[in-house]
């Protein structure tokens, strides 16, 4: 899968598990609604690091988790203190870390 297309499908992922509209994201993150809608179809092949970054910022998630895995929605119990570690604004490092040390587990 093409980087342009995993960023798309991850951020209307990722705008959809937080609740946002594309307009609501793009203001959070200063761009127009309209580029988010080109980068959630795909139509922006080379889109800036600084747009980039500032996105994975708003939704949550490392750059390397917006732009080089696919993200799927997981819905599981889990205890109230580490659902607000996992979504709040330190969630990025937190679930990074978390995929690191599932990914030396499974080595």
């Amino acid at each position: 899968m093409a980087t342009r297309d995993l960023i798309a499908k991850n951020l209307r992922t990722l705008r959809d598990l937080r609740g946002l509209s594309q307009l609501e994201l793009a203001q959070r993150v200063g761009v127009s609604r309209r580029t988010v809608a080109r980068l959630e179809a795909a139509e922006i092949a080379d889109p800036g690091i600084d747009q980039i970054r500032d996105m994975a910022r708003v939704l949550g998630v490392t750059v390397e988790m917006l732009c080089e895995q696919k993200l799927v929605p997981l819905e599981l119990p889990v205890p109230e203190d580490l659902r607000d570690l996992l979504t709040g604004e330190n969630a990025a490092p937190v679930l990074a870390a978390m995929h690191r040390a599932g990914k030396a587990s499974s080595s």
